[in-house]
């Protein structure tokens, strides 16, 4: 297992209704459906969300393999202290770039929330120092539609919006990489997302210093093997079920990915 939860806060009783939140999310991801909205009785603020997310966590059948960073809506800044988010990144949704060059499938919820975004992709090492980093994308989906609409809150409690995290090449001697590097997103034949970082992992590394402050934060035990998929390069590129993609991060690397329907978890 990749992160440990030890927050006690976190397996306090949680408020009135969001039990049933937590149960209502975790119900339609299990289920692949999905839902008209956010369920009614959503926290107000982000510490109950959060605890909504810990809470899910510990009823849903799979491993903690990494944890996803996005930003929080410009909207919602004078809300709330944090500038970014977390949300939990699962074992199972976890796939790596296939080697024969082929796309790799990406399953999302029908009826619901699909994106793909172009992003840096830590693995924590024992130090710092051992730190890796990749190319790949984070596969946000969710079972409320337009769930970003709905702001931080909603995203918290529904597992950060992730459902999958691609790895592609890793990138040697990361810490002296030096721009620019230009990272663009194809989908089905189209270019719509281009972005030249001069300083290429300068948001990536502020990403990964917000995640392992939070996790100091909320008691979380990252522990070597962590995946952070460290926000979106590109943009948050909403796209259909059979929709392909092409991500091209200059001489790092491109690969392809296919978005497929998400069946029921047995």
């Amino acid at each position: 297992m990749a992160t440990r939860e030890r927050d006690t806060r976190m397996h306090e009783e949680l408020p009135a209704g969001l039990h049933e939140v937590s149960a209502q999310l975790t119900r339609a991801r299990a289920q692949a459906r999905a839902l008209p909205g956010p369920p009614s009785m959503l926290p107000e603020t982000l510490e109950h969300a959060y605890r909504v997310q810990a809470n899910s966590i510990r009823a849903w059948d799979d491993t903690v393999a990494g944890w996803k960073v996005g930003g929080v809506p410009p909207a919602y800044l004078d809300r709330f202290d944090d500038k970014r988010l977390a949300g939990p990144i699962f074992a199972r949704s976890v796939q790596r770039v296939p080697t024969d060059g082929a796309a790799a499938d990406m399953p999302v919820f029908e009826g619901g929330f699909a994106a793909i975004e172009p992003e840096f992709i830590f693995q924590l090492g024992a130090t710092r120092d051992e730190d890796r980093l990749f190319i790949g994308a984070e596969i946000a989906s969710s079972p409320i539609p337009d769930i970003n609409d709905y702001g931080p809150v909603a995203v918290i409690c529904d597992f950060g919006n992730n459902h999958g995290l691609l790895i592609g090449a890793e990138v040697e001697n990361w810490r002296d990489l030096s721009g620019p590097v230009t990272v663009r997103c194809m989908i089905d034949g189209k270019t719509i997302g281009e972005k030249r970082l001069e300083q290429p992992t300068a948001d990536a590394e502020a990403a990964l210093a917000f995640l392992l402050e939070a996790a100091g934060r909320r008691n979380l035990d990252v522990i070597p093997g962590t995946f952070v998929s460290s926000g979106a390069i590109t943009g948050v590129h909403e796209a259909e079920i059979g929709a392909h993609s092409h991500i091209d991060f200059g001489d790092l690397g491109s690969f392809d990915l296919r978005l497929t329907k998400a069946l029921p978890r047995p």
